[in-house]
């Protein structure tokens, strides 16, 4: 008997504890807040440029060249005030992405390019990685808001071969280029985590 009242005590105490859980309301997730995820990826595309302008130091260093490079083939960049101040989430988040992948494709073609890169080989896969790791942050947020995933940039026009003097004046255009599109960039992120 003494069994059956403790099996019956056990039941009830159950059933108790059953029927105050459903009183209390199902506990709801907090809703995430992309100023987080612009947050880590501010801070990556700061670190990404600290990266940068010391592998520019040291390709400076290695191959050294006088003047100022361009390449048609990347991408222009907006650098006034107002431009920046008045940059929208949407389409400033697909201009940054779509921009990385352009450098991206800039920077394969450099390493495939530059055999002699060897001494700097560590330092530019750690760029190159960050440029991934940096491109994925960044579609991971589009995703959240719902945004429409930067487009694949067209096959790069960039030549299958080339001299080494002309491969050493890209690098020079594109890590020149690259250093100030990181920087226009940490700057924009800034602008429309405030806008979120």
């Amino acid at each position: 008997m003494k069994r059956n009242s403790g099996v019956y005590q056990l039941v009830l105490a159950l059933w108790s504890l059953y029927e105050g859980m459903q009183a209390i309301p199902l506990l709801r997730t907090k809703a995430h807040d992309p100023r987080a995820d612009l947050d880590v990826i501010v801070h990556l595309t700061r670190h990404l440029l600290g990266d940068t302008k010391k592998l520019f130091h040291h390709f400076k260093t290695k191959y050294p060249l006088e003047g100022e490079h361009r390449l048609e083939t990347l991408p222009t960049l907006a650098m006034n005030a107002v431009d920046l101040s008045s940059i929208q989430v949407s389409p400033g988040l697909t201009k940054i992405s779509s921009d990385l992948l352009v450098y991206q494709q800039h920077f394969d073609w450099l390493k495939q390019m530059i055999h002699a890169i060897r001494p700097l080989e560590r330092d530019f896969n750690a760029v190159h990685s960050s440029i991934d790791k940096l491109l994925r942050k960044l579609e991971h947020l589009m995703a959240k808001l719902n945004m429409l995933r930067a487009s694949e940039p067209p096959t790069s026009p960039l030549p299958a071969s080339a001299t080494h003097w002309s491969v050493i004046q890209s690098g020079h255009a594109i890590f020149h280029d690259f250093h100030l599109f990181l920087d226009w960039a940490a700057r924009a992120l800034v602008v429309i985590r405030k806008k979120l």
